[in-house]
C-alpha cells in the first residue's frame, strides 16, 4: 500500500515537471503575449486617432500658418511640428486615461511602457506620416479654392486681432460681421453701420478697437472647435437689450459677441 501511494505522489511530481500543470513561467508568457497584443491595439489606435486630427485641425492649422510673424519656411515648418506633436501628445493622453479608468488590468499595461513608445520611434514615426498627410491634403487642393473659402472679414479681424498690420489706416477700417460691406463707425452713443441696420449701444467700455478684438476672438474660438463652416452674425433684441450675436448650424454656436 504504502508503495502504491509513493508511486501516486512520484507520478504527481513527473506531471509538475513535464508542466502538465500550469506553472509561473507559463503565466508570465500569457501575461507578456497579452501586453503585446495591447501594445498593438493601442499604438494603432493612436495612429488612426492623430491622422483624423490633422485632416480635422487642417483648416486651423492652415491660418496659423498664414498669419504667422515670420514668413520664413523654416519657422512654419518648426511651427507645424508643434502642433503636430501637441496632437500626439493630447491623443496619447486621452488614451492613457481610458485605459486606467478599465476595470480589466489583465488588458492594462506598464505605464513607463507606453511613456518609452510615446517618446521613441513609433512616436517619431506617427510624426512623420502626419506630416505626410498634410502635405499630400494640401497639394491636392489649390490654395485659391481654399481661400475662396474662408470669409473675407474673418481673414481681416483675425490678422488686425494678431497686430500683424502696421498699417494705422488699415486697422481703423472694422468692417460690418452682419452684411460684410459696411464700414462701422462710432459716435458719442452708438456703433452703426453704414450699409446695414447694425445699431449697438454704446457703454463705458465698448469702442469700435473692443467690439473689433471680441469680433476676432470669437472667429478664433469658433477655429478651434473644428468647425469648417462660416459663421454669421446677427443683431437680436431680447428683454429690451440688444446684443451682436454669433451662429453657425454646423457646430451649433450661438453666443453673445457683445
Amino acid at each position: 500500500m504504502e508503495e502504491a501511494t509513493d508511486s501516486s505522489s512520484s507520478s504527481r511530481e513527473k506531471e509538475k515537471d513535464h508542466g502538465t500543470l500550469p506553472n509561473s513561467t507559463t503565466r508570465q508568457s500569457l501575461k507578456s503575449d497579452s501586453q503585446f497584443n495591447n501594445y498593438q491595439i493601442w499604438k494603432q489606435k493612436l495612429r488612426e486617432n492623430c491622422f483624423k486630427r490633422v485632416r480635422q485641425d487642417r483648416t486651423r492649422l492652415l491660418w496659423k500658418c498664414r498669419f504667422s510673424s515670420s514668413p520664413s519656411q523654416n519657422l512654419h515648418q518648426d511651427q507645424l511640428d508643434i502642433e503636430f506633436q501637441d496632437i500626439v501628445s493630447d491623443e496619447f493622453h486621452k488614451i492613457i486615461k481610458h485605459d486606467n479608468d478599465d476595470e480589466d488590468d489583465d488588458l492594462l499595461w506598464d505605464d513607463r511602457s507606453t511613456h518609452t513608445t510615446y517618446q521613441g520611434d513609433d512616436c517619431q514615426e506617427i510624426l512623420l506620416e502626419m506630416q505626410r498627410i498634410f502635405y499630400e491634403d494640401l497639394k491636392s487642393q489649390q490654395v485659391d479654392t481654399w481661400e475662396d473659402e474662408v470669409d473675407d472679414y474673418l481673414a481681416r479681424a483675425v490678422y488686425e486681432h494678431m497686430h500683424l498690420n502696421a498699417d494705422d489706416t488699415c486697422r481703423k477700417e472694422i468692417w460690418c460681421p452682419v452684411c460684410k460691406h459696411g464700414e462701422l463707425k462710432d459716435t458719442h452713443n452708438i456703433i452703426y453701420c453704414t450699409r446695414c441696420k447694425l445699431q449697438l449701444t454704446k457703454a463705458d467700455e465698448l469702442t469700435l478697437e473692443f467690439l473689433r478684438d471680441r469680433l476676432a476672438e470669437v472667429h478664433m474660438e469658433h477655429l478651434d472647435r473644428g468647425c469648417k463652416l462660416k459663421p454669421r452674425f446677427c443683431i437680436k433684441t431680447k428683454f429690451n437689450l440688444t446684443a451682436l450675436y454669433i451662429m453657425c448650424e454646423g457646430c451649433e454656436t450661438f453666443e453673445i459677441v457683445i
